[in-house]
């Protein structure tokens, strides 16, 4: 299955300007296992892997011990932190 792959904030600096896509065989996958799948195939994967990123499938946010079922075109967004006011 394919999935759109979002960068915000400094982790899109780091990532280069645009989305990416990455190709992925299982649907249900650990958050860790689909980071580390996605990095593998990206160019400077290694900057999703700060553990200060947030991840959101769908514009739903995702916590660290998730199990999640994954369907053909999710969206997939890393998020930096942010503060605001």
């Amino acid at each position: 299955m394919k999935l759109a792959i979002e960068y915000f904030g400094p982790v899109g600096d780091r990532m280069g300007p645009g989305s990416d896509t990455v190709t992925l065989d299982d649907r249900s996958v650990s958050l860790e296992s689909l980071i580390d799948r996605i990095a593998k195939q990206l160019e400077n994967g290694e900057a999703i892997r700060d553990p200060h990123l947030r991840i959101a499938i769908n514009d739903q946010l995702c916590g660290k011990t998730d199990i999640l079922t994954l369907n053909d075109g999710d969206r997939i967004a890393f998020l930096s932190p942010f503060s605001g006011g």
